[in-house]
């Protein structure tokens, strides 16, 4: 599963109020951003890939880093605190951001043929 597919399945979880489902998806989601940051790093240095890429999955681990621990004191709670949805939010953006930069970068190339 990716990470993506969990942080999006946790903001979902957090909007209909499964907030302990949500911090499963995004404890599960910790380590598989680590090695998905570790594997663009490793494309990095093969030239694969540009240095923006591990950058946001650098800041997408240290996101979800805080959202998960500012969640952990409060999982039984019928409320999440506001720096962990916070955080969760910028996950979604920096996907929204590599998403956009992707596709650009398909588009330039698209019409280079």
């Amino acid at each position: 599963m990716s990470p993506i597919a969990l942080v999006l399945g946790a903001a979902l979880a957090d909007h209909f109020g499964a907030h302990s489902l949500a911090f499963d998806a995004l404890l599960l989601a910790v380590p598989l951003t680590a090695i998905a940051g570790l594997r663009s790093v490793a494309d990095r240095l093969d030239g694969k890939a540009e240095p923006t890429h591990a950058f946001a999955w650098a800041l997408v681990l240290a996101f979800l880093l805080v959202a998960t621990a500012a969640r952990a004191s409060s999982v039984g709670d019928p409320s999440v605190p506001a720096v962990a949805r916070s955080a969760l939010i910028a996950c979604v953006v920096v996907f929204c951001l590599q998403a956009l930069a992707a596709l650009a970068g398909e588009l330039r190339t698209g019409s280079s043929k």
